[in-house]
């Protein structure tokens, strides 16, 4: 029996999958078989029942479940404890963010950390903020960067960036780009938004409810899964859209689109780390949400000067 083992079945008791347990630890399937198998050997019982559709521990195998807590626990606070006394950071991350902090900001952020920290690992997936949430939940993620405050009692918040939102229209639009529109002008136009689940999308739709309007006031022609999507259909003139100015800024450089001005509209958000209460004492942990911390204000010009 060895501690990647314990971790397994952890991960497969979570995750009730073998492939999704395998996801998660980076591991093929017949690796994760593999690993439960010898654990089963080792304590002579069946620890998992493979018969349903999910993947669900025996009475053995709860048994073995705390025991592998409590044993990764002690191991995860011995790490931190020797961590502080050598001063030396190091371990594996995995980070979750949704596609603007994925794509836009945090490459840069963790390339500069990476720098300092040349021991940690760090893997990153992006996905929607929904999506980044469910798995911080699920302990999948170690640590979650989303556009939208999370309300789940189980998860801690801290606000560590700042975003903008723009209003983008194709670059032959008829509204002059020196001129800002109302709000209700925005109903006239055909509106492509992003997928339900994206922060962007969340943050579009609270603020147009502040001013008494919803999702049925606007024309939507077609919503799209990424912000990229989003800029070539602006540029191919298919309608118009809201999007951070992280990922329009390329765009607005090249004149493939154009940023309008809404009046009384402001469309500023945070950015938000989420972290599940129960997660493991982490040095590295620690000194990542520390440096993004640090990066709070003002996070344009600092991340420019990383690139």
């Amino acid at each position: 029996m060895n501690i990647n083992q314990l971790r397994t079945l952890i991960a497969l008791a979570e995750c009730k999958s073998f492939s999704l347990a395998a996801d998660k630890l980076f591991l093929t399937q017949p690796a994760v078989s593999f690993q439960i198998n010898s654990l089963e050997e080792h304590f002579g019982a069946r620890l998992v029942d493979r018969s349903g559709k999910k993947a669900e521990l025996t009475e053995e195998g709860r048994i073995v479940q705390e025991f592998a807590r409590e044993t990764l626990a002690g191991l995860a606070r011995a790490e931190y404890q020797i961590s502080e006394l050598t001063r030396r950071v190091r371990g594996r991350l995995l980070v979750g963010a949704s596609t603007i902090p994925g794509e836009y900001i945090l490459p840069h952020l963790i390339g500069a950390f990476k720098d300092k920290y040349p021991e940690v690992q760090i893997s990153l997936e992006i996905g929607d903020s929904d999506q980044i949430r469910k798995k911080v939940l699920e302990q999948r993620l170690d640590l979650g960067v989303v556009g939208a405050e999370c309300k789940q009692p189980q998860l801690l918040t801290q606000k560590v960036l700042e975003d903008e939102l723009i209003l983008i229209v194709p670059q032959r639009h008829r509204w002059p780009s020196g001129t800002p529109v109302t709000v209700h002008d925005l109903i006239e136009e055909n509106f492509i938004l992003r997928e339900k689940g994206s922060g962007t999308r969340q943050v579009l739709l609270d603020r147009l409810k502040e001013q008494g309007l919803d999702i049925s006031s606007l024309h939507v022609v077609m919503e799209l899964g990424s912000t990229e999507a989003i800029l070539t259909a602006v540029e191919a003139g298919l309608g118009i859209s809201v999007v951070s100015r992280w990922a329009a800024d390329k765009a607005l450089a090249l004149g493939q689109v154009r940023e309008i001005k809404v009046e009384g509209l402001d469309f500023k958000r945070d950015l938000f780390i989420i972290i599940h209460r129960q997660t493991l004492p982490n040095r590295a942990l620690e000194e990542f949400q520390t440096f993004l911390a640090n990066f709070r204000i003002p996070i344009l010009s600092q991340v420019s000067d990383l690139a």
